[in-house]
């Protein structure tokens, strides 16, 4: 998971309960309490996948269309997550090492990482932004 991840997730789902209304980038960020530049960047993403729309020029803006309400967070998840490039190593040992432990463990917690994705993915294929809603609807009724 990552910011740009739970952006995603937030402002499709604020339009989707919005899904009459129409708001320009300003606007959003601030009922969203996000970073502008953050949130223009996610919301770039989310335009190109016609998971939203935007209207461009004066008085235009962001709204939700007819699949915003069906996006599954699996593909968020993808989309935001797994197709950003880490430039970070993630693995230690050398695969040139005498030591065992240091010649094997970066493939062992690379299986094992391949595994934690899978069930990642098998959970939010099960998840749309309408359920997130939902979710958060039925919070706010407990309240």
């Amino acid at each position: 998971m990552n910011l740009e991840f739970n952006i995603a997730i937030h402002v499709l789902t604020f339009l989707t309960k919005h899904k009459d209304e129409k708001f320009n980038s300003k606007e959003l960020a601030e009922l969203t309490c996000l970073n502008p530049v953050q949130l223009r960047r996610v919301v770039s993403v989310l335009s190109d996948q016609h998971y939203i729309t935007t209207v461009r020029g004066k008085g235009g803006g962001y709204q939700s269309n007819q699949h915003t309400a069906s996006v599954n967070l699996a593909t968020l998840y993808q989309q935001f997550v797994l197709n950003k490039e880490s430039k970070h190593r993630i693995y230690t040992g050398d695969t040139s090492s005498h030591c065992d432990i240091s010649k094997h463990i970066a493939h062992t917690m690379s299986d094992y990482y391949d595994e934690e994705v899978q069930l990642i993915l098998n959970f939010y294929r099960n998840k749309t932004i309408q359920d997130v809603l939902n979710d958060i609807l039925q919070e706010v009724n407990k309240s």
